[in-house]
C-alpha cells in the first residue's frame, strides 16, 4: 500500500468537520484562509506545507472534548504520534492563542509560533463567517472589514496586514463565500507534496482516528481496535494473505469513523433510542463511506469499512445491498461488528456471555441477515 500523504490528510480532515454535525467545511476553509494569508506574508514552501496540514488537522482534539485547553493539548498529543513535517503538533497546541494574551493559555505574540497565530485568525474568521450561505455581498464585505478592525488588537500586525491586503482583492472573499467551490479550494492550494505513506504510516493514522472515535464514549472505548483485531484474526484464518489481512485490520480501525457525526448524548444514552435518534445514528456508515472514499488508494478499505451494517437479505443500511453485492470480506466485517458489540458493555446492558452471543448470531444467520457458513467458520476463530 502506497498512499499519498496529501490525499490521506485531506480526506481524513473531513472526519473532523462532521464532529457532532459541525460545519462541514471548517478544516478546508481554515486551510484556504491560512495558506492564502501565509502566501501573502511570503512563507517558504516548507512553512506553507506545515501550515496547510496543521490547518486541516487543527481540530483533531475536538472529537475528544469541547474544553478548549484540553482539545488543544489532546490534539498536540495525537499529532505527535503521526509522521508529519515541521511543527504541526505545536501549531495545533497553540491555535487558540492570541497575540494580546487573551487566548486559552494566555501566551503572547513572542511565545506563539507564527503558524499557530495564522491558524487562530483563520479559524476564528470561519467560526463566524462560515455560516453565511447567501453569497458575497457589499453588506457582507462591510461586516468582514468591521470584524477585522475590531479584532486587529488580538492578532500580530503582520498577519492583520496580510489579511487586510487580501480583502482588498475581490477574488479572496469571492472564493471564500462561494459555497459551490469552497470545499475544493484548499485541495487546489497544495502543490508539490509527492510524499507517500507505506502500510506502517497509514496504520498510525488509522490508530489515531480509531482512538478519536472510541474515546468519545466510555462504552465503546476499545470497539474499533476490537473490530480490527477480530478482522485480522478472521482474515488469517480464512487465508487472505498478509496484504489483505492488513487492509482488513485498517478497515476495522476506521469502520466507525462516521460516528463522529453522531452527538455524544446519543452515543451515551442509557436506554432505547427514539426513532429520531436511530435515524441519526444510522447515518454513520454513510459518513464513513464519504470520508474514506476521498482517500485515493482506500477503495477496498472504503468497501470493507462502510458496509458492516449491510445484510444479505437487503435489510441493512444505508444502501440495503443484497447478498450478491457483498464480498466475503464485507460479510466478515459484519460478523465481527455484531460479535464485538455483543461482547462489550453498553449503557443499557452488560456484555453478554459467549453462548448468548452465538445464539443471537446464529439466529441472525438463520434469518438471512448474516452469512451462515461464514459464521460457523468464524466460531472456530472467535471461540
Amino acid at each position: 500500500m502506497r498512499i499519498s500523504r496529501h490525499s490521506l490528510i485531506f480526506g481524513l480532515s473531513y472526519a473532523l468537520d462532521i464532529v457532532g454535525n459541525n460545519n462541514l467545511s471548517h478544516s478546508k476553509s481554515t486551510a484556504y484562509l491560512a495558506v492564502t494569508i501565509g502566501g501573502e506574508m511570503g512563507l517558504d514552501k516548507p512553512a506553507t506545507l506545515s501550515l496547510y496540514y496543521a490547518a486541516l488537522l487543527h481540530d483533531i482534539g475536538l472529537g475528544l472534548t469541547y474544553d478548549m485547553r484540553a482539545h488543544c493539548a489532546d490534539g498536540e498529543a495525537m499529532l505527535k504520534k503521526l509522521p508529519l513535517p515541521g511543527d504541526i503538533a505545536g501549531f495545533v497546541r497553540w491555535h487558540h492563542e492570541y497575540a494580546d494574551g487573551s487566548g486559552v493559555f494566555g501566551l503572547r505574540e513572542a511565545d506563539i509560533p507564527k503558524g499557530a497565530q495564522i491558524i487562530c485568525l483563520a479559524s476564528a474568521f470561519d467560526d463566524l463567517f462560515g455560516k453565511y450561505e447567501d453569497g458575497f455581498s457589499h453588506e457582507l464585505y462591510t461586516e468582514v472589514k468591521n470584524w477585522a478592525y475590531e479584532q486587529r488588537a488580538r492578532f500580530a500586525e503582520d498577519i492583520m496586514a496580510a489579511f487586510d491586503a487580501l480583502t482588498e482583492r475581490e477574488y479572496f472573499l469571492l472564493d471564500y463565500f462561494n459555497h459551490e467551490t469552497k470545499y475544493a479550494l484548499s485541495d487546489k492550494l497544495m502543490v508539490g507534496d509527492d510524499a507517500r505513506y507505506g502500510n506502517g504510516d497509514v496504520e498510525k493514522y488509522a490508530h489515531c482516528f480509531a482512538e478519536l472515535i472510541d474515546r468519545r464514549s466510555p462504552f465503546t472505548f476499545t470497539h474499533s481496535h476490537g473490530i480490527a483485531n477480530l478482522a485480522a484474526k478472521a482474515s488469517e484464518y480464512l487465508g487472505y494473505g498478509g496484504e489483505k489481512t492488513r487492509t482488513m485490520y485498517i478497515s476495522g480501525l476506521l469502520h466507525d469513523i462516521g460516528k463522529l457525526y453522531v452527538p455524544v448524548e446519543i452515543l451515551h444514552k442509557n436506554g432505547k433510542l427514539t426513532r429520531e435518534e436511530r435515524f441519526i445514528i444510522n447515518k454513520h456508515t454513510y459518513f464513513t463511506r464519504k470520508i474514506l472514499e476521498q482517500v485515493k488508494g482506500f477503495e477496498e478499505i472504503t468497501e470493507y469499512a462502510s458496509n458492516h451494517h449491510e445484510r444479505l437479505d437487503g435489510t441493512g443500511y444505508p444502501y440495503h445491498l443484497p447478498g450478491e453485492r457483498l464480498s466475503e470480506p464485507e460479510r466478515v466485517m459484519a460478523v465481527c461488528d455484531v460479535y464485538q458489540a455483543l461482547t462489550e458493555e453498553r449503557p443499557y446492558r452488560g456484555k453478554l456471555p459467549p453462548e448468548k452471543v452465538w445464539g443471537i448470531i446464529d439466529k441472525m444467520a438463520a434469518e438471512g441477515h448474516l452469512d451462515s457458513a461464514l459464521t460457523q467458520r468464524l466460531k472456530e476463530v472467535f471461540g
